[in-house]
């Protein structure tokens, strides 16, 4: 069944994405007065921002990891140190 619906549409096919090859965009009906150069801008600027996540080195979660472990630890001491005071 095909309604009789009146949509602005932009269709993104360069996302700068390796996760998407196409994005589309529906635009709603107040802001579908704006110029055409207007919304591929906003449609753009949207998608960009939406690539894939840069990948962390090993080395770098191998430190993040470490600092966890030790900022759980400097509280497991701390707390430790506080419970022997109030004892």
């Amino acid at each position: 069944m095909v309604k009789g619906v009146n949509k602005t549409v932009i269709e993104v096919n360069n996302t700068g994405s390796r996760l998407f090859e196409k994005i589309v965009f529906y635009v709603t009906p107040e802001y579908g007065n704006l110029s055409a150069k207007q919304l591929r801008k906003a449609a753009s600027a949207f998608s960009f921002n939406y690539s894939s996540p840069p990948k962390t080195s090993l080395r770098k979660r191998y430190r993040l990891r470490k600092k966890r472990i030790l900022l759980i630890a400097g509280v497991l001491i701390a707390a430790a140190a506080a419970l022997i005071l109030i004892l």
